[in-house]
């Protein structure tokens, strides 16, 4: 008697175990199997593609980003373009974003502050014609400009590249004000480029556009 009542109890017990040990199990495949998309989709290491930029603030545009760093795949030849073809995983899928860039080159961005490469450091609040400014991320899509920019105001670091021939303005502006698209000259520049014809090698030369 005794002995058939331990085994009744084992079984008992060792049922929910075996439903717990499934759960756990289904859980990690779950989290590993979004950890792997995640990590192999676009852009992927060897992938390259190229979308224009430019920053304006308050009223007027400012100078391309000139230091051309870059120890994870995205960045830019002075060319006032986006080189995005990642090295490795730090630069791929979720991770291929704005923040990146600006990290790569030594600047920085966040939901109040700019910095450029030349070190100037544009904060949220700073007068724009009597108007205080907000920094502003505009995505337009290069091959289609009549359809309305997605505006980012939160965690522009964020901002992820999400296929080739994307168009952006990382705007310092009044509240009220839009960032315009990038200048005509960046399109131009972008129709001409050809993966094929650019190295890998961030240090390599590229031709350069004026402004």
């Amino acid at each position: 008697m005794g002995s058939s009542g331990g085994t009744g109890e084992r079984r008992k017990m060792g049922f929910p175990m075996a439903v717990a040990l499934v759960v756990i199990l289904g859980s990690l495949l779950v989290v590993w199997a979004r950890t792997d998309r995640e990590a192999t989709s676009a852009p992927r290491v060897g992938e390259h593609w190229h979308s224009t930029y430019d920053i304006y603030v308050c009223d007027s545009y400012r100078s391309k980003i000139l230091l051309e760093t870059d120890p994870n795949g995205i960045h830019s030849h002075g060319d006032g373009l986006l080189h995005i073809h990642p090295f490795n995983k730090l630069a791929s899928g979720r991770d291929a974003t704005l923040g990146e860039f600006f990290s790569a080159f030594g600047g920085h961005i966040d939901d109040a502050t700019l910095v450029l490469d030349t070190g100037e450091e544009l904060v949220e609040g700073a007068d724009c014609g009597g108007e205080p400014m907000v920094l502003k991320v505009a995505r337009f899509d290069a091959d289609d400009m009549e359809r309305d920019p997605e505006i980012v105001t939160e965690d522009p670091a964020g901002v992820r590249f999400l296929k080739n021939r994307e168009a952006f303005t990382i705007a310092m502006v009044p509240a009220d004000v839009d960032p315009p698209a990038p200048r005509p000259e960046r399109f131009t520049f972008l129709d001409m480029v050809s993966p094929n014809a650019l190295t890998s090698d961030p240090s390599a030369p590229a031709p350069t556009t004026s402004e």
